[in-house]
């Protein structure tokens, strides 16, 4: 039995790779073109940006990539008839489900540890890439942690604990303000910031004057405070992207931090949530994959298959896609919009499955 459960193993495991490497390759080509036609970069700089996506793309691509791995081995088997002579042999189709589902699951643990160790690194890396040498923007910079909130654009850094895209509010905000030499001096600071049609109200905060003819700095307090900057609302939305920067603790601190403040965190969560169960798709793909594979009659060959698995994908990752936007909407529980279409089609496979058996 172990040299079937070796054979079963590598001709899935062969598959699996070759079902990814093709599924990125197209999707990269894919995406590569349309950036080509539709942005104004430098072809380099838009294969060195989307070579930094890669990662992320191979992630998206394993889901897919179980299904048709498992349709395209046990399908084999079945034509070939040694997937009969298997179950002659007693080695029934729980013992083969359970050699490929015993991969997909230490597959999804390595997702995981991309999703939570390389995605974040080189998410960070394509935004710099992006702004600073895309958009000959050398003096950005955005950092965004557990607990602040950095910020740069031209001789001003920006501190905040947490922005609020919905109603345009900066909680807990810190401005420092630098001569041509870099030399600190002023500090803003205050518990909030709304924007308005003539600019940033803050509220409740402090003004600190750094003076070289001073000893020491100047500090004023304010309740109300009309400040006039460049950066406007869009530009700190930013930040709603770069938390696709943080690993999963990171985040999920971050969203603690961001709710103390008041702010809605919903479409946090449901990133947060969706990066796990993200990771763990591949296992219902493969469990789908088995009831389209071992009919006893078959038709259309290699081609059916494939185009039965593109399909089968296609639904799933609309009712993911109309799952999240629930969830950030609030007619969801955040975990609920990330794992529900995975229990949907998990119940969908056991019971086609229970349906061949009988």
């Amino acid at each position: 039995m172990k040299t079937l459960d070796r054979y079963i193993a590598s001709a899935f495991l062969k598959n699996l790779m070759l079902a990814t490497l093709g599924l990125t390759f197209l999707f990269y080509v894919q995406s590569l073109i349309a950036e080509l036609l539709e942005q104004d970069f430098p072809p380099s700089q838009l294969l060195i940006r989307s070579l930094l996506n890669l990662p992320q793309v191979i992630i998206q691509m394993v889901p897919p990539a179980s299904m048709m791995a498992t349709v395209m081995t046990l399908s084999s088997l079945n034509r070939s008839s040694e997937l009969t002579a298997c179950f002659s042999l007693g080695f029934g189709l729980r013992r083969i489900m359970g050699v490929m589902l015993a991969i997909v699951l230490l597959v999804s643990c390595l997702m995981l540890v991309l999703q939570d160790r390389i995605v974040p690194p080189f998410f960070k890396k394509r935004t710099n890439y992006y702004w600073r040498v895309m958009k000959n923007r050398p003096d950005f910079f955005l950092d965004v942690k557990q607990n602040k909130i950095w910020y740069r654009s031209k001789n001003l850094i920006y501190n905040l604990q947490s922005f609020d895209a919905k109603s345009q509010t900066i909680h807990g905000m810190g401005i420092y303000s630098f001569d041509e030499d870099f030399q600190l001096m002023q500090l803003v600071e205050a518990r909030k910031a709304i924007f308005t049609r003539n600019g940033w109200k803050l509220l409740e905060g402090n003004v600190t004057v750094f003076d070289d003819q001073s000893s020491f700095p100047l500090t004023q307090p304010f309740k109300e405070k009309e400040l006039i900057i460049g950066e406007t609302p869009q530009d700190f939305q930013e930040i709603e992207k770069e938390v696709d920067g943080l690993r999963l603790k990171e985040l999920y601190r971050y969203i603690e931090r961001v709710q103390s403040t008041g702010t809605d965190t919903k479409s946090f969560q449901v990133k947060f949530h969706s990066r796990i169960s993200l990771c763990f798709i591949p296992i219902v793909m493969c469990l789908l994959g088995v009831p389209f594979s071992i009919r006893n009659q078959r038709e259309g060959g290699m081609a059916r298959d494939l185009g039965l698995c593109l399909a089968v994908t296609f639904f799933y990752w609309l009712l993911y896609s109309i799952g999240l936007s629930l969830g950030t909407n609030g007619a969801l529980l955040p975990w609920l919009a990330a794992w529900l279409p995975s229990l949907i089609f998990t119940a969908l496979a056991a019971t086609l499955l229970a349906r061949q058996r009988a």
